[in-house]
């Protein structure tokens, strides 16, 4: 995707006098083409492209939110079409794979205390490739089955895809856990599992390619055990900074099944039985 024409744009566009020197293919996910650039100064820059540019709009908008609530993110530069190709570029951080687990703890408790007076989000943004609704809402039982679980499990019906339950059947065991259940409305990483998480060379976690909104701050929480990669530091020094409800993993499977659902819509059967175990649990 990236070539002469695209690199010139880009360094004309955004003013960053880039190197003439070919940009190097990174790793960064299934879904988007990335690079790494130098501009004459010596500045990197991480350089995300892709054709479904509202994707990367959408990413760009999600960062900036999280940046004004104080969490460590790579500073957005700038997003645009070029050349009918999305670009988002960021500033480039150097990431290793362990760091400071009680201090992402205590990050993570201080993005959710960034609270709004409702659920959701002022625009639809994407989970993976999966169109994610939002919107504005007062109660969070409804945002959540309207704008979370229903839109999956349509998606995995049309697939064909046998779940062992209604969509009327799942909305009953939905509202009824949700319904005494009015959590503030967090600001919310919304794809928290450990690929989206690194370290600073000092240590400091960094948080990216989130898929945001306000919600109740325990989803983000219960996806953090659904692949693993979050120690016990982790959930202490949260704790220490928020203290969780009682019972809050009685929501788990609810939250996660939202996930597991997504990844059966996005990479096929491999993820029915995750998906039939959870709504499983939540018929007791």
């Amino acid at each position: 995707m990236i070539n002469t024409v695209l690199f010139t744009a880009i360094s004309e566009h955004f003013g960053l006098s880039l190197s003439a020197d070919a940009p190097i293919s990174v790793a960064g996910g299934d879904i988007n083409e990335c690079v790494e650039v130098k501009s004459s100064d010596g500045t990197r820059y991480f350089i995300k492209l892709n054709k479904e540019s509202e994707l990367l709009a959408c990413e760009a908008s999600n960062l900036n939110l999280m940046t004004s609530a104080s969490a460590i993110t790579p500073k957005v530069v700038g997003f645009a079409r070029l050349n009918n190709v999305g670009v988002l570029v960021l500033q480039h951080v150097a990431l290793s794979a362990s760091g400071d687990e009680q201090a992402l703890g205590r990050q993570l408790a201080h993005l959710h205390q960034s609270t709004s007076d409702q659920y959701g989000l002022g625009y639809n943004n994407y989970i993976g490739r999966t169109l994610q609704r939002n919107g504005w809402h007062s109660n969070w039982a409804q945002f959540w089955w309207d704008c979370r679980l229903a839109p999956q499990v349509l998606m995995a019906e049309r697939a064909g895809f046998n779940l062992g339950i209604d969509a009327p059947r799942l909305k009953v065991l939905s509202d009824n856990l949700l319904r005494e259940h009015n959590p503030p409305a967090s600001l919310l990483h919304g794809d928290l599992w450990g690929g989206n998480k690194g370290y600073l060379t000092d240590g400091q976690p960094v948080l990216f390619d989130p898929a945001s909104y306000y919600g109740d701050r325990e989803a983000d929480l219960a996806f953090t055990l659904v692949f693993g990669g979050f120690g016990h530091e982790f959930y202490r020094s949260y704790k220490e900074v928020w203290p969780l409800p009682a019972r809050w993993q009685a929501r788990e499977s609810l939250y996660n099944l939202y996930h597991l659902l997504n990844h059966l819509n996005l990479f096929g059967s491999s993820y029915l039985g995750s998906v039939r175990s959870a709504i499983n649990s939540l018929q007791g």
